[in-house]
């Protein structure tokens, strides 16, 4: 890379740096507004029987948007669990992620999972993605804890999910997302 080229990517990397902190401030500062209590929310995997421990980015993301990781106190990688320590943890919320097969029907289509708050309050999500897996350690995560935190809280939170995905994949990609790609990111 030439001096130039690598000035470039450091302004690149360092306006991605300064929207990933306005994204939390920005969250942080809306749901400042709320006295409402924090949800409890269950990350998924490819299995819906499979949980995000409390040590993975996924339960940090759930955080930062204003959430509580319902198997925050496990640790390691994913971890496998059993139908009765879901039944126990109720989450309010069930993220699943995009990726691996995963469906928020293989949920709310289960008999045995009816019980759960989530599931009766329709509160089964499938996170999105474009590029790469939302819940994954990419830049692209930024759109998660934005995204994540209009569901938890859309009483409080609003910040325009298809403004922000516009902006974000024409600034750090340089791609135009389309109508249709907003639409199935956002949920419009």
């Amino acid at each position: 890379h030439s001096s130039i080229e690598s000035l470039q990517i450091a302004a690149q990397a360092q306006a991605w740096v300064d929207y990933y902190d306005a994204t939390i401030a920005e969250v942080a500062a809306q749901l400042e507004e709320s006295d409402a209590e924090p949800p409890v929310v269950l990350f998924t995997g490819t299995d819906p029987l499979r949980v995000a421990s409390g040590d993975m980015y996924q339960s940090s993301l759930i955080e930062l948007a204003g959430g509580v990781s319902a198997s925050g106190d496990l640790v390691g990688y994913w971890n496998d669990v059993n139908l009765e320590q879901v039944l126990l943890w109720d989450p309010d919320v069930i993220i699943v992620p995009g990726y691996g097969g995963a469906s928020v029907e293989a949920i709310t289509e289960n008999e045995e999972w009816q019980v759960l708050k989530a599931v009766q309050n329709g509160a089964v999500y499938q996170l999105p993605q474009l590029v790469a897996p939302w819940d994954t350690p990419v830049p692209d995560s930024v759109l998660t804890i934005m995204w994540m935190a209009n569901q938890f809280h859309p009483d409080t939170v609003s910040l325009d999910c298809p403004a922000e995905v516009d902006y974000f994949y024409g600034t750090f990609y340089d791609y135009t997302v389309t109508p249709e790609n907003i639409d199935m990111l956002c949920g419009s």
